[in-house]
């Protein structure tokens, strides 16, 4: 879906959106929604800037970092975006150095705002930076890859420290 500027005034204009879960693909292959996603806000300009306000519902499902387990984390986020023309922001970056308020605005080019990418990012913003199934999660045996969760591997675990790793090869070469 996508907005036009040029018909955005102060006062500002509703927005919605809802996405089937084939519809909006998200980062990568192990990240999908599993529900629909609804993007619903107020559009407003003032000037050159364009402020995105609204909210996103949707389940996300992620692999758990650890196990690899399917995980859905529900979605309910709110925003508040500001847009300028890419050529501003490109211009005014080239005549002095960036400066921190500068990465506060996202850009868009021609008359157009894309909503699609707006909802992909948000999502994307939503989800926490950990994929646990659970907590207490075990992961995976490094050894043979069997999920620690359901069963014991017997694989053996005898870790030894890498800065001993030499003293270790040294005992097996006196033998």
């Amino acid at each position: 879906m996508r907005i036009e500027v040029e018909k955005l005034n102060e006062a500002g204009a509703p927005f919605a959106a809802v996405y089937a879960p084939d519809e909006l693909p998200l980062e990568d292959e192990l990240t999908r929604l599993v529900s629909e996603a609804r993007l619903e806000g107020r559009a407003s300009k003032w000037r050159e800037q364009v402020r995105l306000r609204g909210k996103i519902n949707a389940s996300v499902e992620v692999r758990c970092d650890r196990c690899v387990a399917p995980v859905v984390f529900p979605v309910n986020a709110e925003f508040d975006v500001t847009y300028v023309p890419e050529e501003v922001l490109t211009t005014d970056a080239e005549a002095t150095e960036l400066q921190e308020d500068d990465l506060t605005f996202a850009t868009y080019e021609g008359d157009e705002l894309d909503l699609d990418e707006l909802a992909r990012e948000q999502l994307v913003l939503a989800l926490p930076t950990r994929h646990l199934c659970r907590e207490d999660c075990k992961g995976l045996c490094p050894t043979c890859g069997e999920d620690l969760n359901t069963q014991e591997c017997h694989c053996e675990r005898q870790e030894i420290d890498p800065r001993w790793a030499a003293l270790a090869a040294l005992k097996k070469s006196d033998k």
